[in-house]
């Protein structure tokens, strides 16, 4: 079968490679679609980007890893004590699986969980000659990840889900309510989308800051009330003026900004919500924080996040088609990843591969 394979960094190839076997308890999914995610551009270049995030921690990537976690296909074969009805199925995979045992599975908390299995990350899965992902012909995977899709939910749609859980799990941690000015902080796939997610929770007023003209336009697309230029525009008036002088009452950073560049926009008792950590030092003063402002970080989503998701889609709460700029074959996944790079030349925000002509 033909699949994406990161033979080590800097080093992505389309191979030939052996179709995957399936066990009991397994599936085999004929992929339509599948997202490029940041953290596939971040693996692409050597990081581990699910480690750094989750755990703190920086973890080496082993080779040979076929890229790709934001997937839906059709259900191809399943293995012995799997439901035979799922064949022929058009579904989405929920991409890891955790242990059930520690404490934070117990809680709940299986997105902070240390022993994941990860598709597309190589994370979990012992010692592989390929570590399977969704950037390939087929995908074997658990069948309890499979996520049947409604009929009013394309195969293209289905893709946006994981991003879309993220953002879910995102947005609620920020705590907004009705009245609120949310700021967002870049406007990839992940800050576009929370855009329609804070709408479907409250009545918000919502910000988008990027350096990108055309992403900008999207976000005015997705529906927020002002999307800004982080350098052509005074983002902080902006802020003020949106939120009569109160500033932000939630801010969602998105990329990693320095956080004394957009904290002080924060509003008090607000939250600010980081999606990406760095062991970079930051210039902090804890005075940042008076009036009750809250820093948090976010990472991954839960199961119920991503289940919520899908409910916004099939209730038409969230759209996210304008984000879909870029459609590539799965056999032209180089430049697809070029143009997932370079989103200053492309406009990219999601780009998809697919093996399905009709989408």
């Amino acid at each position: 079968m033909r699949a994406v394979v990161l033979r080590k960094p800097k080093d992505l190839a389309v191979l030939d490679i052996p179709a995957p076997r399936i066990g009991p308890g397994w599936a085999l999914v004929r992929m339509t679609h599948c997202g490029i995610c940041g953290s596939d551009i971040r693996y692409l270049h050597g990081d581990n980007p699910w480690a750094k995030q989750t755990l703190g921690e920086k973890h080496p990537n082993p080779t040979n890893i076929i890229l790709g976690h934001e997937v839906t296909g059709v259900v191809e074969r399943v293995g012995e004590g799997c439901w035979a009805d799922l064949i022929g199925k058009r579904v989405a995979i929920l991409a890891f699986g955790t242990c059930g045992e520690c404490i934070h599975c117990k809680r709940g908390e299986e997105h902070l969980c240390a022993d994941t299995q990860h598709l597309g990350h190589g994370a979990g899965w012992g010692t592989s000659e390929y570590y399977h992902g969704g950037m390939a012909e087929y995908v074997p995977v658990y069948s309890k990840w499979l996520v049947p899709l409604p009929e009013s939910i394309t195969n293209e749609a289905g893709a946006l889900l994981d991003p879309l859980g993220v953002a879910v799990h995102a947005v609620r941690k920020t705590g907004i309510q009705d009245g609120d000015v949310l700021l967002i902080i870049g406007g990839g796939a992940v800050g576009q989308l929370a855009i329609q997610v804070a709408r479907s929770l409250a009545e918000v007023r919502v910000a988008l800051v990027d350096l990108c003209e055309p992403v900008l336009e999207i976000a005015r697309r997705m529906g927020a009330d002002r999307a800004l230029h982080s350098v052509k525009q005074d983002v902080r008036s902006a802020v003020m003026e949106l939120s009569d002088g109160l500033g932000a009452r939630a801010i969602l950073d998105t990329v990693g900004v320095p956080l004394a560049e957009y904290l002080p926009m924060l509003a008090r008792g607000g939250r600010y919500v980081t999606m990406t950590v760095t062991d970079e030092p930051q210039p902090f003063r804890t005075v940042a924080l008076a009036g009750e402002r809250a820093l948090l970080s976010s990472c991954n989503f839960q199961y119920p996040d991503y289940h919520e998701a899908l409910s916004l889609l099939e209730q038409r709460k969230v759209d996210g088609s304008p984000i879909i700029t870029h459609r590539f074959p799965l056999d032209q996944a180089i430049e697809a990843f070029r143009a997932a790079e370079d989103k200053s030349a492309s406009g990219a925000v999601k780009v998809l591969l697919s093996t399905d002509e009709h989408g």
